[in-house]
């Protein structure tokens, strides 16, 4: 094959591969609640990074341990500023309604 065809296919084929790259979920990440963040800062939390996963939001299916401890976690620190004075993030949202809705009567 030519140089120019070469070089041609070649810059195709990173264009492909640069545009899938961009094709991946939009759905947020989901994982577990970072405790470990703050915890040298015990007067104020920090931000979390991923959406609550199906183990704290699967119901009967969730992780009891999982769920406990975020439960721990949320009655000591909920009304706590965050360590950098920003106001909670969408994902901080997501925590602090999860733990609203586990305590609701």
């Amino acid at each position: 094959m030519p140089l120019p065809a070469r070089t041609h296919w070649t810059a195709l084929l990173v264009l492909c591969a640069l545009a899938l790259t961009g094709c991946g979920s939009s759905a947020g990440r989901t994982g577990a609640l970072d405790t470990a963040s703050d915890s040298k800062k015990p007067t104020c939390r920090a931000h979390q990074s991923l959406l609550p996963s199906r183990d704290y939001t699967a119901g009967s299916n969730a992780k009891t341990l999982a769920v406990l401890g975020m439960m721990k976690y949320y009655t000591a620190k909920r009304t706590l500023r965050f360590c950098d004075g920003k106001p909670a993030t969408t994902q901080d949202t997501a925590w602090t309604q999860l733990y609203t809705d586990l305590t609701k009567p």
